[in-house]
């Protein structure tokens, strides 16, 4: 009897194997069916390289690009990323067996044929990252078996589509379109949704009542629409919600009657939700304006939540305390209100907290001595906190302003202390040293006085320290040279005395970073003017004169600056055909005004002037900026010609070294690779140098991962490797064949730029110190950015090449993984992507570390073996490292194979 069992279970896998299958071989697809996906592909106008193998004359359609059958029937239709151009073809519907279609991440337009209703079978549609536009189909009676459906990322108008007469709707995603009207939650509810999001449209009206009926529901994203009224009473039965985003609307009024309390605005709104035993993560940025105070005593839930934004809601009183049962909180934003009354030293004593934003507000009385001793900021070898945060959204600032305040959805949160624009008096104390893992430390506009600890110099890992507008005194400390991360110092406006120290970042900063003061100036040999009382009084007597001046020095200053620029234009202009217009002028060499200068072009044969440069930045307007770094503000730029350019403004006076600078402008001109970005020209204006570099229209390889919310798909693993095998190369090239030899001493995720084929170029790499070929192989003054920077560049100042390699070795991690190199917002023990890695590579659970995204089993084998070599790349021991030549050997060996 078994022996027949055995033959059975071996047949009807036989016959499973013959019918069904990702592409079932030699099998003729139903006639229909190829019809219909021959119509699909001729209403397109381009279709790259995505219908590849679609041939006429091949009756086993089934055998296709992107196509899936099931006896002989077209079950899955999966085009994503596929470079399709067009409209979708009503003929997809006469597909009768189509289960799955996904059409996202490509250039399809128009609106989606109504007769895509009819698809009985069909349980996932993804349409998302096209241009799709008009009205949705009207889903009344239609769909009637779909699960997933994502339209996100296109232009659809019209009502949010619902689904009503769908019984098994789990997840719907309108992200980014332009729906408009009301929500009709009765409809939404209706099946046993999990997931609704519906962020960045422009739908109106009260959140209505009716969201109680969504029993399984754990996110609900309404941000960034135009929502009013009030949050229904039912929303805090939906016990098992995790996610809710109500940002960036005008939510105001009064809760329902049968909740039995006077409450309103944001304090109704915290009665309700707190109910909500699994809410992790809470952010009503600029909603609540009613100008109501926070409640005191009467909330006792929210023991589940990690973030917590309030910002601009206009609130009033003093913090409360029952926020000190939060144990799990990793973040509060409570800036931008009208609270008052002293700091509680409670709010250091929260394990979990790394980040807190006290800014715009009037709080009084000294710093809270327990903000030195806090745990998730102290020593990398103290506590960091046990919560796990798991998948919680976490967001950050875009701007600073009140009225602008924005968070994004980001991976990673920087640690940090904002406590700019209040009331607080007394000394910074020295034990703020101990937070060596803070990256930001804001004190700017207060009544803080006494000197600058030399202890800051302490916090290895600080980015910003931002002590403008106080009242300090004594000097500015030199050990703060140490600080190899600090990208924005403030001191201005303070009653500091003596030298600015030299060396380190203190080179790259700005002289307006330290006037208002009575310091010394290296650069020109003169002292700063000391403020006067009346120009160091800050005390927020009012906030509104203070924003209203600021506006208007700074209006003034572009004036100035705008007006400076269309001189120096003219200046330019008028003196072209006296100037070779390759050559630069120098001020040191030439009689002539420095203002005179022209453009050096590398690589262009054709004459293009300041002017030129100007123009196309409309004077370096902000709306140009594309990106900012240590070393100075990035501009996207298009010539007269239609060519397109970014121009590096570097920051920081060289004006003293001015022949040596262009020297080596000149020598970085000539390392030219097809993986490098070029430089392809460099001129000055006054004291700013510009170096203009190929532009990249697909952006950093840091935005793709990390920021753009779709971006980790879009990245597919071909993609990934390929990425990895172009970074490869051209570092090979700056290590090995370039003449001189170049270290980069700044591989990162973020200095690899994509064009428009995602092809990988390296960028600033010019903008470290060259290597003599002929002398030694290293260099002091390490640079460099948190989580690239190998462990031995601690114990001795000198960057190397086997330094690059480790920092290259990251960015193979986080082309596996997603992850950044550090994320505090991980449970501990995974905060950091090299140790967590190779623990669990040592637990032989390496395959786990892979993001969902690329990890299928096809490609298993080249995920291990890029792995392997990242590891590699990352160990302690430098001299254990590959060489960047070997690096691309392995590589591209792995994509051959």
């Amino acid at each position: 009897m078994r022996r027949y069992c055995w033959f059975f279970r071996f047949l009807l896998v036989s016959v499973l194997l013959h019918f069904h299958g990702g592409h079932s071989l030699n099998k003729t697809c139903d006639p229909t069916d190829k019809a219909s996906l021959l119509a699909f592909s001729g209403g397109l106008e381009r279709k790259g390289a995505g219908l590849v193998g679609w041939d006429p004359n091949d009756a086993s359609c089934c055998s296709w690009t992107g196509v899936s059958c099931a006896l002989g029937r077209v079950v899955e239709l999966d085009l994503s990323n596929r470079s399709l151009y067009g409209v979708i073809s009503s003929s997809i519907a006469s597909l009768a067996g189509l289960a799955t279609l996904n059409l996202s991440r490509n250039s399809l337009r128009g609106e989606v044929p109504a007769q895509l209703a009819r698809l009985a079978s069909l349980r996932v549609l993804d349409l998302s990252g096209n241009r799709l536009s008009g009205a949705f189909p009207a889903s009344d009676g239609g769909f009637p078996a779909i699960e997933v459906v994502n339209l996100s990322l296109n232009g659809f108008t019209g009502l949010h589509p619902a689904f009503p007469a769908t019984p098994n709707l789990t997840v719907l995603d309108i992200t980014r379109n332009a729906f408009s009207g009301g929500m009709n939650a009765t409809a939404l509810c209706s099946s046993p949704v999990k997931i609704l999001r519906f962020s960045a449209n422009a739908i109106s009206g009260d959140v209505p009542a009716g969201f109680s009926r969504c029993k399984v529901l754990t996110e609900l994203s309404l941000d960034g629409n135009s929502l009013t009224g009030s949050l229904p009473s039912d929303l805090y039965t939906i016990t098992g919600l995790r996610k809710l985003s109500l940002q960036e609307n005008q939510l105001s009024g009064s809760l329902d009657e049968d909740l039995g309390n006077s409450f309103i605005n944001l304090p109704s709104a915290l009665q309700v939700l707190q109910n909500l035993p699994n809410l992790t993560s809470l952010v009503l940025t600029n909603n609540f304006r009613g100008g109501e105070t926070m409640p005191m005593d009467d909330i006792e839930g929210f023991k589940s939540m990690k973030v917590l934004v309030l910002a601009n809601c206009a609130l009033l009183g003093t913090i409360p305390p029952w926020l000190q049962s939060l144990k799990n909180l990793n973040v509060l934003d409570i800036s931008w209100n009208n609270l008052h009354g002293e700091i509680p030293p409670w709010l250091g004593n929260l394990d979990n907290l790394f980040y807190i934003d006290l800014s715009n507000n009037s709080f009084s009385g000294e710093l809270p001595e327990s903000f030195t001793q806090m745990k998730s900021l102290m020593s990398r070898n103290g506590s960091s906190g046990q919560a796990s945060t798991g998948d919680v959204p976490l967001f950050i600032k875009k701007n600073s302003t009140g009225k602008g305040l924005q968070y994004n959805q980001v991976s990673s949160f920087p640690p940090s202390l904002i406590l700019s624009n209040n009331h607080l008096v007394g000394p910074i104390l020295p034990a703020f040293g101990r937070l060596e893992k803070i990256h930001v430390l804001d004190l700017s506009y207060n009544n803080l006085s006494g000197p600058i600890p030399d202890e800051l110099s302490n916090m290895s890992s600080l980015e910003v320290l931002n002590l403008a507008h106080n009242n300090l005194s004594g000097s500015i400390p030199s050990s703060l040279t140490k600080l190899n991360f600090l990208s924005k110092f403030d001191v201005s406006y303070n009653h500091l005395v003596g030298d600015i120290p030299t060396g380190g970042q203190f080179s790259t900063f700005g002289n307006e970073d330290f006037v208002g003061n009575a310091l010394c100036l290296p650069r020109n040999s003169s002292c700063t003017k000391k403020a006067s009382p009346g120009e160091s009084s800050h005390r927020k007597k009012n906030k509104a004169t203070l924003v209203a001046v600021g506006l208007g020095t700074a209006a003034g200053v572009v004036f100035v600056l705008c007006t400076a620029y269309v001189i120096i234009s003219r200046m330019i202009h008028s003196r072209m055909q006296e100037h070779n217009p390759k050559a630069v002028a120098n001020a040191e060499d030439s009689s002539e005004s420095p203002n005179s200068s022209l453009v050096m072009l590398f690589q262009n044969n054709k004459d293009l002037s300041i002017e030129d440069i100007l123009k196309s930045t409309n004077n370096f307007d902000q709306a140009y900026i594309v990106g900012c770094g240590g070393f100075g503000l990035v501009y996207k730029s298009t010539l007269s010609d239609g060519r397109k350019v970014a121009i590096k403004r570097l920051s920081g006076d060289y004006s003293q070294i001015e022949r040596e600078f262009q020297a080596e402008v000149e020598t970085l001109s000539r390392a030219q690779h097809v993986n490098l970005v070029l430089l392809e020209g460099y001129c000055k204006i006054g004291n700013d140098r510009l170096l203009i570099y190929s532009f990249m229209e697909n952006g950093s390889l840091d935005y793709w991962l990390h920021e753009r919310a779709d971006g980790g798909a879009l990245l597919d693993w071909n993609k990934r490797l390929r990425i990895a095998q172009g970074a490869g190369r051209g570092l090979a090239y700056l290590h090995l064949s370039c003449e001189p030899h170049i270290l980069h001493r700044d591989i990162k995720s973020s200095n690899i730029l994509l064009d428009e084929n995602f092809e990988a170029h390296l960028a600033d790499f010019g903008l470290a110190r060259l290597i003599c070929a002929y002398e030694t192989h290293v260099t002091t003054d390490v640079v460099g950015t948190l989580g690239y920077i190998p462990p031995e560049y601690g114990q001795s100042p000198v960057a190397t090449y086997k330094g690059d390699v480790y920092s290259f070795g990251i960015v193979l991690l986080e082309l596996l993984t997603g992850r950044r190199p550090v994320d505090m917002c991980r449970p501990k023990g995974s905060r950091d992507v090299v140790s967590w890695v190779l623990q669990m590579k040592k637990e032989g659970r390496e395959t786990e570390v892979f993001h969902p995204s690329i990890h299928e089993k096809e490609n298993e084998s080249e995920l291990k073996r890029v792995l392997e070599i990242a590891c590699l790349c990352v160990t302690s021991v430098p001299k254990s490292r590959p060489t960047s030549q070997q690096l691309v050997e392995w590589l591209d060996d792995i994509a051959e194979d």
